[in-house]
């Protein structure tokens, strides 16, 4: 099916024989095809993609099947100032934003397309972006703003089966959004890596009041190996500059992101129940706080409702805490204390 009232856009620099390609191949395959497809060349020497055998014939393929297509020079100022020129330009109703380094599986547009054309209010919906080298699933994943400190997103959560998700921003490298609910624009201050491009981008829209959704289990993959990019050098100053424009951003916003306490639980069954006696004043205590519990029994909580603790697997937690500084043991050892074990957990924790 073509969908005329959907634009598919890329912006590309240095992946013309790496990455793109697939890109181009996963639209030619997709159930659901954009009526037009738009590729932004920001590389240092724009050629004539009629040039290369490879694209000679995957554009051919669009133009037979009804997919018109424009290749054209980008602002080279980076990806970021290609997709607002896009979003400005067009009478589309639907923009599907897609980066260079991206396979999309066939029934991604589709999946895209169909939800949100189920509700006038959603503003943009995204995909899973999954990477191949990193297969993970992580129950403390968030796309709530105040957990973007986490570095943790459920979009990157491999999926069985569909889960759809309110979310309040989209941190994918690819998603459809109604031109309606981007006004706004993107964030132009931004340099040429556009570090938080997408989370700046689409809170807008949530703060806007229009919906957003991840649909998780609609696979799209990130191909972080192809090479290439704006960000294949050294480049750490125009990531430290997009996040100070970030924090200036989360101040106007008025949102405070969460601290975090972690607790690693590495003991026994009845550890946890002793532990799980005092965990509500531990809420308590820090309840300016999210509070992660890595658990060896996470099943020893299932019946706990506070509202800023959650519960998973030790492993989820390893990289944030100094798994030693959380024995139970070792400091009532230390300190030889006496008292049960409720109450040590009291004192290491209060």
């Amino acid at each position: 099916m073509i969908l005329k009232d959907v634009v598919a856009t890329v912006s590309t620099k240095n992946r013309t024989n790496t990455t793109l390609p697939l890109v181009i191949t996963s639209i030619l395959c997709s159930t659901y095809k954009p009526g037009l497809v738009i590729v932004y060349d920001d590389n240092d020497e724009f050629k004539d993609p009629r040039e290369n055998e490879i694209y000679k014939n995957l554009l051919t393929g669009l133009n037979n099947i009804g997919v018109n297509w424009y290749w054209v020079p980008g602002q080279r100022k980076g990806q970021i100032h290609n997709h607002e020129h896009a979003r400005l330009n067009g009478d589309q109703e639907y923009v599907w934003r897609i980066d260079d380094d991206n396979i999309l599986p066939a029934r991604v547009l589709e999946g895209l397309y169909n939800f949100i054309k189920s509700d006038t209010k959603i503003g943009a919906v995204g995909p899973s972006i999954l990477d191949p080298k990193l297969i993970r699933k992580s129950k403390i994943a968030s796309n709530a703003i105040k957990d973007i400190n986490l570095g943790l997103n459920v979009q990157w959560n491999w999926e069985d089966k569909i889960s759809i998700q309110e979310v309040e921003h989209l941190q994918g490298s690819t998603f459809l959004y109604r031109r309606a609910a981007a006004s706004h624009g993107y964030n132009l201050n931004l340099s040429r890596v556009a570090h938080r491009e997408e989370t700046i981008f689409t809170y807008e829209m949530f703060r806007n009041g229009w919906k957003l959704y991840a649909i998780c289990g609609l696979n799209t993959w990130h191909m972080r190996y192809g090479g290439g990019g704006i960000r294949d050098f050294n480049i750490k100053s125009l990531f430290d500059k997009d996040e100070e424009i970030f924090q200036q951003k989360l101040k106007e916003w008025k949102v405070t992101p969460y601290n975090y306490k972690f607790i690693y639980l590495d003991n026994g069954r009845g550890d946890h129940y002793a532990f799980k006696k005092i965990l509500s004043l531990i809420s308590e205590r820090h309840s300016n706080k999210k509070i992660i519990i890595g658990a060896c029994y996470p099943d020893v909580f299932w019946d706990i409702d506070l509202p800023n603790v959650v519960v998973t697997t030790m492993g989820e937690i390893a990289e944030y805490i100094t798994p030693d500084t959380h024995n139970i043991y070792k400091f009532m050892g230390e300190t030889n204390f006496k008292g049960s074990l409720s109450e040590a957990f009291k004192k290491i924790h209060l």
